[in-house]
């Protein structure tokens, strides 16, 4: 004995009214897929209409993952490294991880975020009172908190005693 699994026709009038609280919900902020089907589940909305009002929202251009990590990473790449970044979005917003991992390449600049580890680095070894080597576990420590990769945290490390409080 075999169960069937039975398809219900979509009822437009629910699918409608979950295109509409999309809408609503777009309408604070930019969200990515994940986190619009997520909302509609969570208001109880089912499998159909939670995929026509996103299939909707997408034709009209209000769901759009690739301009979500591009808008994202501009206003975060001076907060954090590259790999804190592609963190938050993978794990938390959810974002396939091969858009951002493309979207990151192409934007992928060494040199400013060299810099930016180091303009971090130099403010938090004034705060915590840090003048000689014997603190470059811990700078090095929050740079990786930040995300920053080895390669730049070890070229930070190794440059920022010799300058550190020249100024």
């Amino acid at each position: 004995m075999s169960e069937e699994v039975k398809e219900y026709p979509l009822d437009e009038e629910r699918a409608q009214k979950a295109y509409d609280a999309l809408v609503k919900y777009l309408a604070l902020s930019a969200r990515s897929e994940k986190e619009c089907k997520e909302k509609l589940y969570g208001k109880g909305y089912h499998k159909d209409e939670v995929a026509y009002a996103i299939s909707r929202a997408k034709k009209y251009n209000y769901i759009n993952d690739e301009e979500y990590v591009r808008t994202y990473l501009m206003f975060n790449s001076s907060r954090y490294g590259a790999k804190k970044i592609a963190y938050k979005l993978v794990n938390e917003k959810g974002f396939d991880k091969k858009i951002v991992d493309n979207i990151l390449l192409d934007a992928k600049d060494d040199e400013k975020e060299y810099d930016l580890a180091l303009k971090m680095a130099q403010k938090y070894a004034k705060s915590r009172k840090i003048v000689d080597k014997t603190g470059a576990q811990k700078i090095s420590a929050h740079l990786y908190s930040k995300g920053f990769d080895f390669a730049i945290i070890n070229k930070v490390v190794a440059n920022l005693f010799d300058d550190i409080f020249i100024e």
